[in-house]
């Protein structure tokens, strides 16, 4: 019985028309990684003419089946007009759904439609919530912005120790200016805190990227 390896195999071989009429079959009969492969490259245009309006109806049968994946790609579509009208509403709808089943890129975008208030109303408290949660699976801005939430005690108690910390993993995460942040906390650490704040990132450096 063919699947989704199926698929794959022929696309590593190089037969990718094979593997893209595979992986249409499949994605008909409901197989939620081929309808989201299948977005994916109709999406970028990789191995089939470029087609963001099937993408879309694509990544919205992965989605329904609650792939998360999916979700935040269809809310990028609905964020930036591409493939349907420009629907901020949707686009959130969409990140809520990918942000709740744990994928960093829609948490990070939730806590920044709340910081920002763009498409949710403007709450610190959230935003820190959301940052949090994108930071803790090693999702550099999130870090970067926890910690400027720190430095400023916005939606979280102010705690330069805490924001030295995010600012060092999002420095280590590769965020532009995060280190510039990070030496700026440091100025007003004594020295114990500079251990202290050291030892908690140490625990931290194990977060995958």
């Amino acid at each position: 019985m063919t699947d989704f390896t199926d698929a794959l195999a022929a696309w590593i071989k190089g037969d990718r028309q094979h593997a893209v009429e595979l992986w249409q079959m499949l994605a008909d009969q409901g197989d939620v990684r081929s309808q989201y492969n299948l977005g994916v490259l109709l999406d970028n245009g990789e191995g089939v003419q470029q087609d963001q309006a099937l993408a879309a109806e694509y990544y919205r049968k992965a989605a329904e089946q609650g792939y998360a994946d999916a979700a935040f790609n269809l809310a990028v579509l609905f964020e930036e007009g591409q493939g349907v009208a420009r629907d901020p509403n949707e686009a959130v709808r969409w990140y809520w759904l990918a942000a709740e089943s744990g994928n960093s890129q829609a948490q990070f975008r939730i806590g920044y439609l709340y910081d920002v208030g763009e498409g949710l109303p403007q709450d610190a408290d959230q935003a820190a919530k959301w940052y949090h949660l994108a930071a803790e699976q090693g999702h550099g801005e999130a870090a970067n912005n926890l910690g400027r939430c720190f430095a400023m005690g916005e939606g979280v108690e102010r705690s330069d120790v805490e924001a030295y910390r995010w600012f060092a993993i999002a420095a280590e995460l590769g965020v532009p200016n995060a280190a510039r942040h990070r030496e700026r906390v440091a100025k007003e650490l004594s020295p114990d805190d500079r251990v202290r704040a050291g030892s908690v990132q140490a625990a931290h450096s194990m977060i995958p990227a």
